[in-house]
């Protein structure tokens, strides 16, 4: 999809995302993207749900590709002026149809949530002995290397890192939880930025 020198490329897919087909970019009629340093950053994309001849009478075409089907991971990059820039990297969470009254009118609404959904899903209960929290939460960020995150942790003011006499580090609750507990006490915030390039 281009206009106006602007090009959007989406992929998309259930293990790794590849370059959606033309059928679904030529049904593609708007994308919404909203980022967010307090909550998961979300995303919602609009086709155009139309049916075409015989073989589209038992279901629309855009349902029966299982490219858009909820927990597919989904990228999207827009390339301005030749730079490309990884606009989002999420996972689908629902997809919705809108039946229309006039030919061409139903929709496909599809709708998800930042990578960060990934680790929100698992409630833990874990211990991190001797360790202080830069240190837990590069542990907890490299467990997601498979999406392609990369831990870029600022050290807090203050360094504790307790003997296993002293006290062990717990956590109960999902590791997004967690790593927002652990910000939150120093005043810091954890949020996930797509890119620089796509799948990191």
């Amino acid at each position: 999809m281009s206009l106006l020198g602007i090009q959007l490329t989406l992929l998309a897919g259930e293990n790794v995302p590849l370059p959606a087909s033309p059928t679904i970019m030529e049904a593609l009629d708007s994308v919404e993207v909203t980022h967010s340093d307090e909550a998961h950053s979300g995303f919602q994309i609009t086709f155009q749900a139309g049916r075409h001849g015989n073989c589209d009478l038992k279901d629309y075409p855009l349902l029966r590709d299982s490219t858009l089907h909820p927990c597919n991971r989904v990228i999207m990059i827009v390339t301005f002026k030749g730079k490309p820039h990884v606009l989002m990297d999420g996972i689908i969470t629902t997809h919705e149809l809108t039946p229309g009254s006039d030919p061409g009118a139903t929709t496909l609404k599809v709708t998800g949530e930042d990578i960060s959904l990934m680790m929100d899903r698992e409630e833990k209960s874990a211990v991190h002995p001797a360790q202080d929290e830069a240190a837990i939460a590069k542990k907890i960020i490299s467990n997601y290397a498979k999406y392609g995150m990369t831990p870029d942790v600022r050290d807090p003011p203050i360094s504790d890192s307790p003997t296993t006499n002293e006290r062990v580090p717990v956590q109960e609750g999902t590791d997004l939880e967690h790593l927002k507990t652990m910000a939150d006490r120093y005043a810091y915030v954890f949020y996930v930025i797509p890119g620089p390039t796509p799948q990191v």
